[in-house]
């Protein structure tokens, strides 16, 4: 089994109540994968297995490479389609000597997926209008990047904290020897504590900017306050959280798979 070093791109596809992924087979996966995800709120196990099967036959039409089907929920939670059995996953292949599809509920191990459908020279061919890439380009590329971000943010950090050093240090340095600079400089600091004080006496009121930012500083000391006392709840807080965001997620997925 000679397993090609590529990836290869997912392919997305709606349907009428789901999304289908399909990531081919590469250098990561000795068979192709397909992840159904349903974004609806009632879902019937019945109809996702029938589904799952369909989906089965439908890519091995088109592409006769091993393949593993998932589905999923709104939540990006598996379904278990089979109550009575924990298998979730429905694998086939085709039977490289007799044609026919070979279907099994579960996980099939390598060595009972025809070798043949894993070599280098077979995926090419089965995948010809797939665009792949080698990961050795890939992995070019992710090094460049991180370079780049390294450089960023080293040039980030230079203009925050180096350069309004140096330029405070050139004005001190020019200011002990100019006479009107000091005298500005030091009037500017008086300015500042005459407003810090107004403020608190109540002489100069609040802009609405600050007045939000107290507002918000007060909700977060709140907040913190009942997290600290209630952990557990805050807990399942977060976790309502991202289950909606990713139900939100999910359905933003599929409704722009569809309109495709």
């Amino acid at each position: 089994m000679s397993l090609p070093n590529v990836h290869r791109d997912k392919i997305s596809e709606g349907r009428a109540d789901y999304f289908v992924t399909y990531q081919p087979a590469d250098g990561r996966f000795v068979f192709a994968i397909v992840d159904l995800v349903f974004p609806g709120e009632n879902i019937d196990s019945g109809r996702v297995a029938r589904a799952m099967e369909d989906e089965v036959m439908l890519w091995l039409r088109r592409y006769a490479v091993p393949v593993m089907v998932s589905a999923f929920n709104a939540k990006e939670d598996i379904i278990r389609v089979r109550p009575e059995s924990p298998d979730c996953h429905l694998m086939g292949f085709c039977d490289p000597k007799s044609g026919q599809v070979v279907l099994r509920w579960g996980l099939l191990k390598n060595d009972e997926l025809p070798p043949e459908q894993a070599d280098d020279e077979y995926l090419r061919n089965a995948y010809k209008d797939i665009e792949y890439h080698n990961q050795s380009d890939i992995r070019d590329a992710a090094l460049h990047k991180a370079r780049r971000t390294a450089h960023a943010v080293r040039t980030i950090v230079l203009f925050i904290i180096v350069v309004p050093a140096l330029i405070e240090i050139t004005v001190h340095i020019i200011s002990l020897s100019n006479e009107w600079i000091h005298h500005a400089f030091a009037g500017v600091s008086i300015f500042k504590g005459v407003y810090e004080l107004g403020k608190r006496l109540g002489w100069i009121k609040a802009s609405a900017r600050e007045k939000l930012n107290v507002e918000e500083d007060r909700k977060m000391k709140h907040y913190y306050w009942h997290c600290e006392r209630n952990p557990a709840g805050f807990n399942r807080l977060k976790v309502e959280n991202f289950e909606r965001e990713t139900i939100e997620r999910t359905r933003k997925d599929f409704e722009a798979i569809s309109n495709k």
